[in-house]
């Protein structure tokens, strides 16, 4: 019977290594694609001179024309908002 225990009990600290592992390379993931996102961030604040916020406020009030580049600006601070809430929520799982 405590063979079977220790069994289960080396099985759940193997599982547990293994989230925690996967958790930690997700983690990873998001940090790298965040720095990819927020270069372009840069990019377009630079190239239109709009901090980001004025700009998502001016393109969900319809005040801007339908520059592609705009629509991928809107595309990039919601995948990093989106990734934001991800990292933050994985995190509180690994406290």
């Amino acid at each position: 019977m405590g063979l079977d225990a220790d069994k289960i009990n080396a099985t759940e600290q193997m599982v547990k290594k293994v989230v925690l592992k996967t958790l930690l390379a997700k983690i990873e993931e998001i940090n790298r694609t965040t720095e990819e996102l927020k270069k372009s961030i840069v990019y377009f604040e630079k190239k239109y001179g709009l901090a980001t916020e004025d700009f998502y406020q001016a393109f969900i009030q319809g005040t801007l024309d339908d520059n592609m580049d705009f629509f991928e600006w809107k595309a990039t601070k919601d995948i990093l908002d989106e990734l934001k809430i991800e990292k933050e929520a994985l995190l509180e799982v690994l406290k």
